[in-house]
């Protein structure tokens, strides 16, 4: 059977889905994404297609994946979202059209134990006191069971906290792995699922490895995903934040000190003593460095031009770090762990040489972050695009992205801009329409007086209009906030006020702040840029999305400024090229928690009267789909009286 019949025959409106599922609906965008994504992937095709929310893209793409006959990855934007695919999506695709439907799920090395690192940390000298005895009693405890019957993976261990001081001391890193060298190869659990996948048809990985993964390919050791025929990227929006982390680096007082630790640990005795005196100096030349680098730099700020004091700290740190790197290699038969510090020591002092570099870095956007007690640097590339080419387009014909949310006034020009997908071959493009009726389903609300965002009255005039609408609302509602400090100030002037369950971001993990806005009928969440997308609540639990104002990034933020300042150097308007189309998808996502079925219906409220004053609105209006526009409380108050 051709396949575009084949996909009809699973989808169609008598199909297989048709046939088993009680109320099924033909989604004919779900149909033309099949089509589109078989296509791609079949020709070897780059393709970006927009799947609004309700379409059923999961589905779509799975289908098109398993008919191609190619080994697939699929990159999803959140380790959520991945076993959202894994343990749910694919068996129901398995149970119900494909059997025979391998798959295999893979996580980055932090999810598992080093069996190696485990065994050096417990050798310590000073573990009393490092961590809560009963802590590492329940890891020990867990890890005797999983190395016999267990997949060694983090999540086995129940209510490990993320922060927990003991994970980070004996999980595998990039760093430390040895590859073949190492005599735990065999029980390696990074291996062993790496070895599951081999003769899957479908490999499912988050945003965050297949990037990671990307520049350790590069490198030629330590990969954890084998290699693939095509690639499909799901919430494809957030792919450029991903490659930003990981095509960069940054370098931290801990690191240095971690490294000198690891190297006095490995030395054999009779070498331990020459290396004295250089590793303790080197220890502390860098927490003169930091000091004095944490009293310079604000919260978060970029590099400048750095003064000579600096420069020279530098200096010298790069040459003790060069000098042993040397000396470890050049030690009579050093081992493949002496080896591998070497290494690190030499990447170390390139990397901390690019981010306290004397001239502006063209490639990188150089930062420093303030994190606790702590200061990290950072080098971020500016333009991710260029390294997508050499480690993923080059070697990788058939590339699917998809998203919800991936155009800007009805174009992708934006997106193939961050991902440097102008050039040759030019993808196929496709915006999809919404299977959702938003003119019937929804409604835009804009209030009339509002003053713009930077007025000194504007947390009164936003505390004014929530409360106004909530009442409307009678409750179920986010309200999403751009800053900490408007979220505070305005939950400070209206939570006593209202009758509903108040809830706000930080009081509670995540996951407990969003089990309790389902179970508590009415509830209101005032929350920040994080709940913006990934979360979802159907039905009228949520009816009401409140935002404060358009979300356009700080234009002095590190990156953000760098971006900007290289489309100027290059002739390009930055405004309308990268912060308003940036904002645009943000505000996309917003309203993307408001309608998740046919069924649901909501207001978008925008406090923020630019989107009708400003020339840049109508690119946000155009992309709010069809929502009816009203300025009138009467209008909101008649949208969530009809049942």
């Amino acid at each position: 059977m051709e396949v575009r019949a084949q996909i009809e025959e699973i989808l169609g409106r008598d199909g297989i889905l048709a046939r088993s599922m009680e109320g099924y609906e033909l989604r004919k965008q779900q149909l033309d994404m099949a089509y589109a994504v078989f296509d791609a992937l079949e020709s070897d095709d780059r393709l970006i297609i927009e799947a609004p929310t309700g379409t059923g893209k999961t589905l779509a793409y799975l289908i098109a994946a398993a008919l191609s006959g190619k080994k697939v990855a699929i990159s999803t934007g959140t380790k959520n979202l991945q076993e959202q695919l894994f343990f749910k999506d694919i068996p129901f695709v398995r149970e119900k059209i494909f059997p025979d439907l391998k798959a295999a799920l893979l996580k980055g090395r932090g999810n598992f134990v080093c069996h190696t690192r485990l065994k050096k940390f417990l050798r310590q000298p000073y573990l009393e006191g490092f961590a809560p005895e009963d802590s590492l009693q329940k890891i020990l405890k867990w890890y005797r069971a999983t190395r016999d019957h267990g997949d060694g993976d983090r999540a086995e261990i129940e209510n490990l906290p993320d922060d927990d001081p003991i994970w980070p001391e004996i999980c595998s890193t990039t760093e430390s792995c040895l590859g073949r060298k190492c005599a735990d190869r065999d029980d390696c659990f990074v291996v062993k699922m790496k070895a599951k996948a081999y003769d899957v048809h479908v490999m499912i990985v988050n945003h965050h490895l297949l990037t990671s993964d990307l520049v350790v390919k590069e490198s030629g050791y330590a990969e954890v995903i084998p290699r693939y025929e095509a690639l499909i990227v799901d919430e494809a929006h957030g792919l450029e934040d991903a490659a930003t982390q990981h095509f960069g680096f940054h370098i931290s007082l801990f690191r240095i000190t971690r490294l000198i630790k690891d190297i006095r640990s490995e030395l054999p005795p009779v070498e331990a003593e020459k290396f004295a005196k250089p590793l303790s100096e080197l220890d502390a030349l860098a927490r003169q460095l930091f000091a004095r680098c944490a009293e310079l730099f604000p919260f978060r700020s970029r590099l400048g031009r750095l003064g000579p004091e600096i420069g020279e700290l530098k200096d010298k740190i790069c040459l003790g770090l060069d000098s042993i790197s040397q000396r470890l290699m050049n030690l009579p038969a050093p081992s493949d762990d002496l080896k591998s510090l070497a290494r690190r020591t030499k990447a170390v002092g390139s990397e901390l040489s690019t981010v306290l570099a004397a001239e502006a870095n063209q490639e990188y956007a150089c930062w420093a972050e303030r994190r606790d007690r702590s200061l990290i640097l950072h080098a971020s590339p500016i333009n991710v695009g260029d390294r997508f080419q050499e480690l993923l387009y080059d070697k990788v014909p058939g590339i699917v992205f998809t998203s919800a949310t991936l155009s800007s006034g009805g174009t992708l020009d934006y997106f193939k801009s961050r991902l440097g997908l102008k050039s040759d071959p030019s993808p196929s493009e496709t915006i999809l329409d919404s299977p959702f009726d938003y003119a019937r389903q929804t409604l835009l609300y804009i209030p009339r007086s509002i003053p713009e965002p930077n007025s000194h009255n504007f947390a009164e005039a936003t505390a004014k209009h929530v409360h106004e609408i909530l009442e409307r609302s009678r409750g179920r509602a986010f309200v999403l906030f751009t800053s900490y400090k408007n979220m505070e100030e305005v939950h400070r002037r209206v939570a006593s006020k209202l009758p509903f369950p108040v809830l706000i971001q930080g009081a509670k993990p995540k996951t407990k702040l969003l089990e309790e806005f389902r179970e508590k009928t009415g509830s209101v969440l005032f929350a920040t840029s994080s709940f913006w997308e990934g979360v979802d609540v159907q039905g009228e639990a949520l009816s009401c999305v409140v935002v404060d104002r358009l979300p356009f990034a700080p234009p002095d933020e590190p990156i953000v400024a760098a971006r900007m300042e290289k489309l100027r150097n290059e002739g390009t308007e930055p405004f309308f090229s990268f912060q308003v189309p940036m904002a645009v998808i943000s505000l996309k996502q917003g309203l993307g928690r408001l309608i998740r079925t046919r069924s649901d219906k909501g207001v978008l409220c925008i406090l923020d009267i630019r989107i009708l004053t400003k020339q840049y609105g109508r690119t946000f209006r155009k992309s709010l789909h069809q929502s009816p526009l009203s300025r009138e409380l009467s209008d909101l108050e008649a949208f969530f009286a009809v049942p």
